[in-house]
């Protein structure tokens, strides 16, 4: 195993069927698993009375957060 900060060493696997929660998972049951068709096969129906708020916005010049600015602090600055 290697964990940040540390020097690589050997653990044992920890068998995941004996833990307390194994039931509630998709591999103890295949009726826990989650099926994100229930999330997304919704159709939204607009209404003529509907009523919005609008609102402008402006894209900033500078590029994008990324995974590598994470570990420099002055990345949130």
């Amino acid at each position: 195993m290697q964990l940040r900060g540390l020097r690589p060493f050997f653990s044992p696997k920890y068998d995941l069927k004996k833990h307390p929660n194994y039931r509630q998972t998709a591999k103890a049951d295949k009726r826990n698993a989650f099926d994100t068709a229930t999330l997304f096969g919704k159709k939204l129906e607009v209404k003529p009375d509907d009523v919005f708020t609008v609102y402008e916005a402006e894209a900033a010049d500078e590029d994008i957060l990324n995974y590598d600015d994470v570990d420099d602090p002055d990345a949130f600055a």
